[in-house]
C-alpha cells in the first residue's frame, strides 16, 4: 500500500515538473521559436529523466517481491554431492 502511494506521488510530482516549461512559456508569453523547438525539446527531455527515474523506484519498491521469490531451497543445502577432490581420488 505504501509502496504505490509512494509511487502514485512522484508520478504527480513529475507531472507537475513537466508541465512548468509550458506555463513558463504561457506567462512569459514567448515567440514562435520557443513555442514549436525549445519547450518541446525541454518537455521531451524532461519526460525521458522522468520516465527512466520511474523505472528505477518500481524496481527499487518492489526488489523485495523479487528476492522473496527466488530463494534457495533447503533441500539442496543438505544434499551431499561428490566434490572434484572424489573424482581425482577415483581417478587415481
Amino acid at each position: 500500500m505504501l509502496k504505490s502511494k509512494i509511487i502514485v506521488a512522484y508520478r504527480i510530482i513529475s507531472v507537475l515538473i513537466l508541465s512548468i516549461p509550458t506555463a513558463i512559456n504561457i506567462y512569459v508569453q514567448g515567440d514562435i521559436v520557443n513555442s514549436i523547438v525549445a519547450v518541446p525539446l525541454i518537455t521531451l527531455g524532461l519526460s525521458g529523466i522522468a520516465i527512466f527515474i520511474d523505472g528505477k523506484l518500481e524496481s527499487l519498491l518492489n526488489r523485495e517481491e523479487l528476492l522473496s521469490a527466488f530463494k534457495i531451497p533447503v533441500l539442496n543445502i543438505y544434499l551431499k554431492l561428490p566434490t572434484i577432490a572424489w573424482y581425482i581420488k577415483s581417478v587415481n
